[in-house]
């Protein structure tokens, strides 16, 4: 099969993309800093936070206006009806995640908010999960099950981004690094404006950081922004799902592996949400209920800067996806999947001896404390 490429016109339209958002985000995170201090918007420092003080956490309307500004600087995107369907879904999550940073709504609220925009997203066809491709030995789903199932993946990666995000750095990273190997399987698929969505999202991302690790001028991206990108790398994930047999044979993975190696691009995510899931149900605390068991938050405590956790995670997920996509294309899928399911079980244990060599150490400190005070 040969493999159509981009023409040189896309090529420039994708350079394009990649210096404008750049550029409108360096800008606009500062500008946005400050209307949100002059204004005097203040969001509650809670207590499980790794930060001191007060930051601005609406970093997020930077995000909306850089996906909002492409869609209408690409030609494509504007003759495409799935471009409705992006910003009607993408409009709703944004005002859930900006109501939420303003005045903290309800995990109910929020949750009818993420159903909302998830419910849009499966207008378009293009953009529902119809096939697993014998993965669990599940081929093609009736349209209520596609339907259904596409709606609880995009809940669930919105609220796995909502979570991770608790440390500079690390959920803009981890989107980075998602969207990079998203991006290589948009342009083997040619598909030119998913590819564009990646190249937003990185550009985005990259000037992000920049504020983000800044003391002086730092932002945090908020719920605005955590929630709305799960949603778009969840409708990234799903166009992949959604992809013709021709498409996927470029790629050179088996369809039948294609949701494992998908799985393991979104480790990171995934592992955190579910760890801390089950940790909480063991514990008889309700799921949505905030804590410190989040896997940034464990290496945080054990004594590492915010910028090496980040910057860590970011270079394990990247490994983990490379490794995992040489598993999936040269291995069967019982191989395949054990080795995945292994390395979830072998990192979730790592984070467990963290967690607990670090709670015999807090205890060892109290105890000599007190024996010091007693003398």
């Amino acid at each position: 099969l040969t493999m159509n490429i981009f023409t040189e016109q896309q090529i420039h339209q994708l350079l394009i993309v990649f210096i404008w958002v750049f550029t409108l985000s360096y800008v606009f995170f500062p500008l946005i800093r400050k209307v949100v201090i002059s204004l005097k918007i203040k969001n509650n420092v809670l207590s499980r936070s790794s930060h001191e003080g007060y930051v601005p956490n609406f970093g997020g309307i930077v995000f909306f206006i850089s996906y909002f500004s492409v869609f209408f600087l690409i030609p494509e995107f504007r003759e495409s009806n799935t471009t409705f369907v992006l910003l009607a879904a993408m409009a709703v999550i944004f005002v859930t995640g900006f109501l939420d940073d303003l005045i903290t709504l309800s995990p109910k609220l929020k949750l009818v908010g993420q159903l909302l925009s998830a419910s849009i997203v499966v207008v378009e066809p293009q953009l529902t999960i119809h096939s697993l491709y014998g993965f669990l030995g599940i081929y093609e789903i009736s349209f209520f099950y596609s339907v259904v199932g596409t709606v609880f993946f995009l809940v669930l990666l919105i609220n796995a981004f909502n979570l991770i995000d608790g440390i500079d750095g690390l959920t803009a990273i981890t989107g980075i690094v998602i969207s990079v190997f998203y991006s290589l399987v948009f342009f083997k698929a040619n598909q030119f404006l998913f590819f564009a969505i990646c190249i937003t999202n990185i550009a985005m991302l990259l000037a992000f950081l920049r504020y983000n690790f800044s003391k002086r001028k730092k932002i945090f991206m908020g719920d605005t922004g955590s929630l709305l990108l799960g949603l778009v790398l969840g409708i990234l994930t799903i166009r992949i799902m959604s992809l013709n047999l021709t498409s996927l044979n470029t790629f050179s993975v088996p369809q039948r592996n294609l949701p494992l190696l998908l799985i393991g691009i979104l480790f990171i995510p995934i592992l955190d949400t579910f760890r801390v899931m089950i940790i909480r149900y063991l514990n008889g605390k309700p799921i949505f209920e905030a804590d410190r068991n989040h896997l940034h938050h464990i290496l945080i405590d054990a004594g590492f800067s915010h910028r090496s956790v980040s910057f860590g995670i970011g270079l394990f997920n990247t490994v983990i996806t490379v490794f995992m996509f040489f598993v999936v294309k040269y291995l069967s899928f019982f191989a395949s999947l054990f080795i995945l399911g292994f390395l979830f079980l072998l990192s979730a244990a790592f984070l467990f001896w963290v967690n607990k060599n670090r709670s015999a150490i807090r205890k060892k400190i109290k105890l000599k404390n007190k024996f010091t005070l007693f003398f």
